[in-house]
């Protein structure tokens, strides 16, 4: 799991870093928010975002409330709000079909099997897009959160507003 942390944060790390400071909100709570994400999805997209952001040393996703913040992208996006209800809709139809239960009702293992196919499907398909679209976007607002960076070793945070208080030193090798 170390390594699947250091493999998304990585390069996402400067680009991060310029953002960070304008993401002070905390976690949001599913309750305090009523977002257009047809209420049977709710429960698919929690699901969803856990699938990409496990617990591991960091809190999951839903724990950061991603799925909630991906919620009120889609309050203020018409386009974002058709791919997800269209994409969650996808999830819960391919669980279906294939396991007999709903996305959100499935083991984590199914889950993953599941996402597999989404990720691996053809380029610019609704499968597809609404997987990069949505990966993307649940990572810059999990590692937008400090609590998300207590995991991640010899981390302490983006160097700003601070600055590199050790710029004139040298780096220190990989671990």
């Amino acid at each position: 799991m170390q390594f699947r942390r250091r493999l998304i944060f990585a390069p996402a790390l400067a680009w991060l870093a310029a953002r960070v400071l304008s993401v002070k909100a905390g976690p949001i709570t599913g309750e305090e928010l009523s977002l257009p994400v047809p209420d049977p999805h709710v429960a698919t997209l929690r699901s969803y975002v856990d699938v990409l952001i496990p617990a591991d040393q960091t809190p999951a996703g839903s724990v950061l409330g991603v799925d909630v913040r991906l919620r009120e992208v889609a309050s203020h996006q018409r386009d974002y709000q058709d791919l997800l209800a269209r994409g969650l809709a996808w999830l819960d139809a391919r669980a279906n079909s294939v396991f007999g239960r709903g996305f959100a009702e499935l083991s984590e293992a199914k889950r993953e099997s599941i996402v597999q196919q989404m990720a691996s499907a053809g380029t610019n398909t609704l499968q597809r897009v609404f997987f990069e679209r949505t990966r993307a976007d649940a990572f810059f607002h999990y590692y937008g959160q400090p609590e998300s960076w207590r995991g991640i070793r010899d981390y302490g945070g983006p160097p700003q507003p601070a600055g590199y208080m050790h710029h004139a030193q040298a780096p220190r090798p990989p671990r």
